[in-house]
């Protein structure tokens, strides 16, 4: 790639991405389920319409059994997401969410698929646990929601969408 512009893309996407929880936050009397379909509706209708004003999009290479299930997972994710969001706050909701998307993927991987997972990937993993633990650990008092974890869970498990569409 020549253009620095892909790069600048993808770093404002993930800005606008990496701040949904936050925003929620300042939107009084929101639902989570419409915060995450007016999310859904926005990004996905900017999304095709980059992909066809760059002409990279081609309704004949897409599997309409992968895309209906990522969709489905998609779909999921909002309302689990933002349901933890408002729950637990922004703060624990997106780790745990986020966080525990990779843990499930390579444990999804290595129980389903039958894949060896390395050192790393081990360590990676109890590092990332001991750190949601910590969370929980701390001298103040902070009330969570075990049904808020529970939603961050399920939002982390959405992203694993392509182990299950195998």
């Amino acid at each position: 790639m020549k253009s620095k512009a892909p790069f600048f893309m993808v770093l404002l996407a993930a800005s606008l991405w990496g701040t949904t929880g936050t925003a929620q936050t300042f939107l009084n009397n929101s639902h989570p389920i419409s915060v995450g379909a007016t999310r859904l509706a926005v990004g996905g209708l900017f999304l095709f319409a980059a992909a066809l004003a760059f002409k990279k999009f081609s309704f004949q290479r897409l599997s309409k059994r992968h895309v209906i299930f990522a969709a489905f997972c998609m779909a999921c994710y909002q309302p689990f997401f933002f349901s933890a969001v408002s729950m637990t706050g922004v703060a624990i909701g997106t780790v745990v969410g986020i966080g525990s998307a990779p843990i499930m993927a390579g444990a999804i991987d290595w129980l389903i698929l039958r894949r060896a997972k390395s050192i790393h990937w081990w360590a990676a993993t109890i590092l990332s646990i001991v750190g949601c633990l910590m969370l929980f650990v701390n001298s103040e008092d902070v009330v969570v929601d075990p049904l808020g974890i529970l939603f961050a869970l399920g939002a982390g498990l959405s992203f694993c969408r392509l182990y299950f569409a195998e």
